[in-house]
């Protein structure tokens, strides 16, 4: 038995209604951006408008301290941090290598134990040490990179002469036994 639909069968049919996207993106923009400047700041980044907040310190950390022409000759004070792995931004990966403005550079002159690849545990200690070291003297000072003869390595690196207020920090490392000057190849620490 059919019950009588008539009524309804006779209606207009309306047109489907249409469903709102949902607010999701802003949200998640906002999420990536705010993920983004944290990772910027722990890898030692720091915005240049940090110094107007600061009423335009020249001592704050990051602050140009004189005019800067690229890669191969570069006169700045920056705060670093530690990057073991991957790529960053202002950070020390290991003894004789660090990220300065996003280029990967390694100190043309001196060779520092391995903290990856070491082949015995001394050689990691002293690798760490070394590689705090590093990080406190490029704090130290202003920075000054000096070009070689080559411009990169067979890794991409840049090969430069780093001087923190015109002393050589490969000197540095050597003179304090965390480093060897470079003589070409990989020499055992062990």
């Amino acid at each position: 038995m059919q019950k009588y639909r008539g009524a309804r069968r006779n209606r207009r049919k309306r047109a489907p209604r249409r469903r709102r996207p949902r607010r999701t993106f802003p949200v998640f923009l906002l999420f990536l951006l705010a993920f983004a400047a944290t990772l910027a700041f722990t890898q030692g980044y720091r915005p240049t408008w940090l110094e107007d907040v600061a009423g335009g310190s020249m001592s704050l950390v990051g602050a140009a301290t004189a005019e800067t022409s690229g890669l191969s000759e570069t006169s700045k004070r920056i705060s670093f941090a530690f990057c073991h792995m991957g790529g960053g931004y202002n950070c020390v990966v290991d003894g004789d290598t660090i990220w300065l403005e996003g280029e990967k550079i390694r100190i043309a002159d001196i060779d520092t134990p391995e903290t990856h690849d070491y082949r015995c545990p001394a050689e990691r200690e002293l690798g760490d040490r070394a590689t705090v070291r590093l990080r406190e003297i490029l704090e130290a000072g202003t920075i000054t990179l000096k070009p070689i003869d080559r411009d990169t390595d067979r890794y991409g690196r840049k090969l430069r002469i780093v001087l923190v207020d015109g002393k050589s920090v490969g000197k540095t490392l050597v003179d304090e036994g965390l480093a060897r000057w470079y003589e070409g190849g990989r020499r055992p620490w062990c």
